[in-house]
């Protein structure tokens, strides 16, 4: 059995991880906010252990945030610098792997569809092969 390591984000980097959150993820008409999802507490905790090394990028951010007390996507872009990509790219992966975000994007999750199930579409498409077909032929010739 795998034990799960202990993700370090302290209380006041995660209200600056929240402040940041309502600006990336504030929520629609139809999808609730990054905040009320929790995308900024144990979702961030699973993202960052699947990939530890956006946590230092992350931490580092939401300490920023939480020092300054307020946040505009400008604050994020110069706090981030050249890791703004990397720190979106943890809060949105929190923010979708959410069960209220999925459920509202009607999203069913991963599940097993054999291909013998699928439909005519899902096999081959048009749209599919375009890149195949506009490619062209690709072919080593053989020796004789």
């Amino acid at each position: 059995m795998r034990t799960r390591r202990k993700i370090m984000i302290d209380d006041r980097t995660r209200g600056g991880l929240a402040l940041i959150i309502d600006v990336l993820l504030p929520g629609t008409r139809t999808l609730p906010s990054g905040r009320a999802v929790g995308a900024h507490l144990d979702l961030l905790d699973q993202v960052v252990e699947a990939d530890p090394r956006l946590g230092p990028f992350v931490s580092s951010v939401g300490d920023l945030a939480a020092a300054s007390q307020t946040c505009t996507f400008a604050d994020i872009e110069r706090w981030a610098g050249e890791d703004l990509e990397r720190v979106v790219f943890a809060l949105q992966s929190a923010y979708y792997m959410s069960p209220q975000v999925r459920s509202a994007l009607g999203y069913p999750g991963q599940g097993r569809r054999p291909i013998a199930l699928a439909t005519p579409e899902e096999v081959c498409s048009d749209e599919l092969v375009a890149p195949v077909v506009a490619r062209g032929a690709v072919y080593v010739p053989t020796p004789l």
